[in-house]
């Protein structure tokens, strides 16, 4: 079943209108679906998003949005995730909920860090699996810095960014698969949820390919995306 069989307008929870959020925001609004919007701290910051979304788009709590979402997105600050999940209970009980968050911790001076030691057995996907038992988790959107979820990001470029989705519910992927084509991008699908942790692990990747192809120049990291490239077939090995 193709995603525009199952639902062409879909009500969507916004969790935290932040850089992420914002930008699918923008974009699922044009594809014609229906917003709550909320943020994770002062709201005042999104009025500029909220009257440019007009009519397709009001402003929410955490707990709104959750509540008026038929998918949510889950985009949240990972040391702010137990905060979140606390203020929405049982609100995302039986929803798809698209999380595309990365475990990043912070020091005392601010500076972000990947947590290679719960990257090691672990995903977020996987702990929010286990914090909202009853909610339909997909993980994706995690790889692109949020300047680059934009299509006309990629108006000049020979090959678009693929945008990546692993889930354990086929007909969330399928409904996931639906809204990443709406913002723009090729949807792959990647596996169950377990595969997030490869996704998250490809995150460190893009780091190192910023330190050592572009000598470290945090520039670099909002210009790069990840794509499954198929050649043409009939070549013999």
């Amino acid at each position: 079943m193709h995603y525009s069989e199952v639902r062409k307008q879909m009500k969507i929870g916004i969790l935290n209108a932040g850089n992420v959020g914002s930008r699918l925001a923008r974009a699922w609004a044009a594809a014609g679906h229906d917003l709550v919007i909320a943020k994770d701290g002062e709201d005042r910051k999104i009025a500029p998003l909220l009257a440019e979304l007009g009519d397709r788009a009001r402003l929410g709590t955490i707990r709104e949005a959750a509540e008026f979402g038929e998918v949510v997105l889950f985009s949240i600050y990972w040391p702010r995730v137990d905060a979140i999940v606390n203020e929405v209970d049982d609100a995302l009980d039986g929803k798809v909920v698209i999380e595309t968050m990365n475990p990043l911790g912070v020091t005392a001076e601010f500076v972000h860090f990947h947590d290679l030691d719960f990257m090691r057995d672990n995903s977020t996907s996987e702990v929010l699996q286990q914090r909202l038992p009853k909610a339909r988790i997909v993980k994706s959107f995690n790889l692109l810095a949020a300047p680059l979820l934009e299509a006309a990001a990629w108006s000049k470029s020979l090959v678009q960014p693929n945008v990546f989705y692993v889930s354990d519910d086929a007909a969330a992927g399928l409904l996931t698969r639906g809204l990443i084509a709406d913002a723009g991008f090729k949807p792959v699908n990647a596996g169950p949820l377990k595969g997030a942790r490869q996704l998250e692990q490809a995150g460190v990747l893009l780091h190192h390919v910023v330190d050592h192809e572009y000598g470290g120049n945090a520039d670099d990291l909002i210009r790069l995306g990840l794509s499954v490239i198929e050649a043409s077939g009939g070549y013999k090995l």
